[in-house]
């Protein structure tokens, strides 16, 4: 009787210890699920945030954003036509020290 009792206590031993194993595997893999689901999530997000960077790339190298800075930020007029430079009479107000400074338009359009 003593051996039956041995051999029982030893298979419920290992029964036991498989029966943890696998709960302890099943929530392993549940957790592992839940962070792929927010790689793939945050993958997503990347790869909208490049498509933006490379939409903004073309056009920073596009003949019409070239025209653009030369016409409004250099002063710059194709041959034939008249420039004229229009001057405001109110003042842009001047962010006072350490008051945020406004936003890059770049900043705003790639998020």
């Amino acid at each position: 009787m003593p051996a039956t009792r041995i051999i029982l206590v030893i298979t419920a031993v290992v029964v036991v210890y498989f029966l943890v194993g696998a709960a302890f595997n099943t929530i392993r893999s549940h957790q592992l699920g839940q962070q792929e689901s927010q790689l793939q999530a945050e993958i997503g997000q990347l790869q909208g945030r490049y498509q933006r960077l490379q939409a903004l790339k073309e056009y920073l190298a596009s003949d019409e954003y070239v025209e653009t800075v030369a016409r409004e930020q250099l002063g710059l007029v194709r041959k034939g036509e008249t420039g004229f430079i229009a001057i405001s009479t109110v003042l842009s107000p001047t962010p006072a020290p350490g008051q945020p400074q406004p936003e890059l338009w770049w900043d705003i359009l790639i998020r």
